[in-house]
């Protein structure tokens, strides 16, 4: 039993396999940050040196006086002001980030294709293997554009050629690059008393 277990994984792990690989990617970002800095703006800075002004001049009656009250009271509201300053620094964040690459043996890419299309269960770098060979976007998400660039490929055809298929209660009946073929069993369908849709590149 654990022989057979063993194996199992195995053979899992052999139709998951990737071509891809992983790489650590870094970038650098100007991240702002508040902090708080002593020093009154300007106008505390004068508001200060005033009220000093004022009271070295009372105090002492001398304009002497004034002046070493102006100096004592700016020097107080500079001391005494906080502000808060917006200032940046430099964050380098780095993430390990996957490379997919071409899928060179044919059989793999079709049975990967298969499998996806009916919805089994294929690893996210897989699937990134398989659509940046088919020539979609790689996400790891198999969504209605891959399955429609699956479906072309397994027909052979070209990216940009038309794929037909018949729909009968939203569901797709038949899916074939021959228009022709296509319509004659719409034909027959519609004889037999069933409705059907022709839609192209139905995603």
């Amino acid at each position: 039993m654990k022989l057979l277990a063993t194996a199992a994984t195995g053979l899992l792990m052999t139709t998951q396999a990737f071509a891809g690989s992983y790489e650590v990617r870094c970038e650098t970002k100007s991240v702002p940050y508040q902090e708080t800095v002593r020093g009154g703006s300007p106008e505390k800075v004068i508001g200060g040196a005033i009220v000093g002004g004022v009271i070295g001049k009372v105090v002492t009656d001398k304009n002497a006086g004034a002046a070493v009250g102006a100096i004592v009271g700016g020097a107080i509201a500079n001391e005494t002001s906080r502000n808060r300053v917006t200032k940046y620094r430099e964050v380098e964040t780095c993430t390990n980030v996957f490379i997919p690459e071409r899928i060179s043996d044919e059989a793999t890419l079709q049975s990967a294709l298969l499998d996806l299309n009916e919805g089994k269960s294929v690893s996210k770098e897989m699937i990134m293997d398989v659509q940046y060979t088919i020539g979609v976007s790689y996400d790891g998400k198999w969504g209605p554009k891959s399955q429609l660039a699956a479906e072309k490929y397994l027909a052979n055809l070209e990216p940009d050629a038309p794929l037909y298929s018949l729909v009968v209660n939203d569901v797709v009946i038949v899916s074939s690059a021959d228009v022709g073929a296509i319509d004659e069993i719409k034909e027959a369908l519609l004889e037999a008393g069933v409705a059907s849709q022709i839609f192209v590149d139905l995603e």
